[in-house]
């Protein structure tokens, strides 16, 4: 799996691009003949293409015949034919390994992947296509890849040398860097990717250098010094060090690609001084995968602080959190999906990690103890069942009131207020207030609302003590932005999640086409070099089947139908599939009417609509809310103020 980067320059305050004009398709001609003993990939099975040399090559058209042997030796095999249009050129540079890909003569797939895997098998990890740089996760540690000659070789090459280094994610955070200098723009760099690609380790390393890089206003290149002892950079550096087990903890989890995916997208900005010294930093959190925390796949984990918590916790701590009663095989939350370990991880070590890491960020032994105590509020608050009379009204189970009773101490509420929020609603008439028994699924979703409620805005409040010690806007004049979201995902069952993270990566693709091409096109013709239009797929009529309002995009759609008092996720699925049946990147399957699919750039994705409502109206009911407001603990007070909108973020 390979993950992209590109670092780009962009003032804050750019619009949104327009859409660029739509690209023609250029196709390697089909009755392309090949000269005897030229190199040709060739589409294989198991490897997507391979190199071979042409052995001989007749006819045109539909009527090529192509045989092919290996580059040295000799013999060979026929091409079947409907294979034959999907064979071309290899270029040399190719089949050498070459570090920038954009010095081909002819960037096919096939080439651009052979690159990769040439490389790959001599450690060379690092590829670039121009300004972007490609990596592929090794899956190993490899000696000196990351050292201070490394370090040095970056921050000393001048522009001319830069580009022509050996591709490394410190050469494009030097590039990030000394645009932030000489061009006065804030920078960002892009990190995208599939899962397990290796994004947040990329993340990290760009974070590390750029802050080596800040050496008190030192100019670019000539000999840059590594952080200076004791000076605030390395502060600053420690911070964001230190955070970082806060965020892996809370949202990290294992999925079946990955064991330690981040389950969230975050941004970091790295800020600088009118003297371009490091001053600060910012972390933005975004689409935290709050589902996790009540509904795991098969193989997967919750999040790891849960484990941290069950499996590191001393007996005494245990007791106090009436984690003690019940066996984590017993508990809702961490047993659905069979999985609870993760290989060469140490969940009781971890907990101490991030309790070190709690401590870092200045939060008091009352406050770490607090939020211990609300996680374990999470667990316990699952374990809620409900009965409900002949009516229908239900109530929470005479055995599980043990339960109730701890989690509310936990959180510091009354149980009876807790019990009485999960089974009713109170509804605003034009004239009255009424308050509506719930049935027994109802009280369910419920409890399942507040755990995710209580679990994501822990996280959130988590993120901003983190900034608290991190963030001086005061001196804070520019800034490196450093972006790292899910990758493109798709999975055997899709939901609304999915499409939200989908579409911002059709977003990003579409920012990052603007940017290189336009970039590319811009240097040549300030170079005066004759040049052709740039093509690529423009992924602009998928972003407006998914978000453009005159169209009804299924986003509006999806809003439109969470306004509607009896809207349901059937209605909005038969509505997508009414409005958007003649559009060439939707399409509906007809064995399932709750599911509709949609073409991205990356591939076709289907997409079950149960539970799209709840999920994008993504609320707690004022009820709940209400008496979490109560609590007499400030960390859940902090979580939950009077004045805070009732939609999460």
């Amino acid at each position: 799996e390979s993950l992209s980067l590109a670092a780009s320059s962009s003032e804050s305050s750019n619009p949104e691009p327009s859409p660029l004009p739509k690209p023609k398709r250029v196709l390697m001609p089909a009755d392309a003949q090949f000269a005897v003993g030229s190199v040709v990939f060739v589409p294989d099975e198991q490897q997507a293409y391979l190199p071979k040399r042409v052995a001989s090559c007749t006819g045109l058209g539909a009527r090529t015949k192509l045989t092919v042997g290996p580059l040295s030796g000799s013999g060979g095999a026929a091409v079947p034919a409907k294979d034959v249009a999907d064979v071309v050129e290899a270029d040399p540079l190719a089949l050498e390994g070459a570090q920038d890909m954009v010095k081909f003569s002819n960037l096919t797939e096939a080439a651009l992947l052979h690159n990769l895997r040439t490389r790959y098998s001599r450690d060379q990890i690092y590829s670039a296509a121009g300004a972007i740089l490609l990596s592929v996760n090794p899956f190993k540690q490899i000696p000196g890849i990351y050292t201070d000659e490394v370090t040095r070789r970056c921050q000393e090459a001048d522009a001319k040398a830069l580009p022509d280094l050996p591709p490394h994610v410190y050469g494009l955070s030097e590039n990030a860097y000394r645009g932030m200098l000489g061009e006065q723009k804030q920078q960002a760099i892009l990190i995208s990717g599939e899962s397990g690609a290796g994004k947040t380790e990329a993340a990290k390393a760009c974070v590390k250098y750029i802050c080596a890089r800040s050496t008190g206003g030192g100019g670019v290149g000539g000999g840059a010094k590594l952080l200076r002892q004791g000076s605030h950079e390395e502060f600053v550096q420690n911070c964001i060090v230190e955070a970082n087990p806060i965020l892996e903890a809370f949202g990290n989890a294992k999925t079946l690609r990955n064991n330690n995916s981040s389950r969230f997208g975050k941004f970091i900005e790295i800020q600088f001084d009118s003297q371009r010294r490091m001053s600060g930093a910012r972390i933005h959190i975004y689409l935290l995968e709050k589902s996790r925390v009540v509904q795991q796949a098969s193989g997967e984990r919750n999040y790891h602080v849960f484990y941290q918590l069950l499996r590191g916790l001393s007996a005494e701590d245990c007791a106090a959190s009436y984690l003690d009663v019940l066996e984590m095989e017993q508990l809702r939350l961490v047993n659905q999906s069979g999985c609870t370990t993760i290989d060469g991880v140490d969940d009781g070590a971890d907990l101490q990690k991030t309790r070190e890491a709690m401590a870092a960020i200045d939060m008091g032994e009352e406050e770490r103890h607090q939020v211990l105590r609300t996680l374990a509020a999470v667990l316990l608050l699952a374990q809620l069942e409900f009965d409900q009379d002949g009516e229908e009204h239900s109530s929470v189970a005479g055995a599980a009131q043990p339960l109730l009773e701890q989690a509310a101490e936990l959180v510091a509420i009354e149980p009876a207020d807790l019990s009485h929020a999960l089974c009713t609603r109170r509804l605003v008439t034009r004239d009255d207030v009424v308050t509506v028994p719930l049935n027994r699924e109802q009280s369910g979703d419920s409890r399942d609302a507040l755990a995710k409620a209580l679990y994501g805005k822990l996280f959130s409040w988590l993120v901003e003590r983190c900034n608290e010690k991190l963030v001086d806007d005061s001196a804070s004049t520019a800034f490196v932005g450093i972006l790292d979201i899910f990758g493109f995902e798709q999975f055997q069952t899709n939901s609304f999640e999915q499409l939200c993270i989908n579409y911002a990566n059709e977003r990003l693709q579409q920012q990052f086409n603007w940017d290189i091409f336009k970039a590319e096109q811009a240097e040549y013709e300030a170079e005066g070099i004759e040049w052709q239009a740039i093509e690529f797929v423009d992924n602009q009529e998928c972003l407006d089947l998914i978000d453009k309002k005159s169209s009804m995009g299924l986003l509006h759609l999806l809003d439109e139908e969470c306004k509607i008092q009896r809207g349901t996720d059937e209605k909005f699925a038969q509505k997508a599939r009414q409005t958007h049946a003649e559009h060439k990147d939707f399409d509906a399957p007809k064995g399932d009417q709750l599911t509709f699919a949609v073409k991205h750039y990356a591939g076709c994705v289907a997409y079950l609509c149960s539970g799209f409502r709840e999920k994008n109206k993504d609320t707690l009911h004022q009820d709940l809310a209400a008496v979490m407001q109560q609590s007499q603990a400030e960390v859940v007070l902090a979580l939950f103020p009077s004045e805070a909108p009732e939609r999460e973020s």
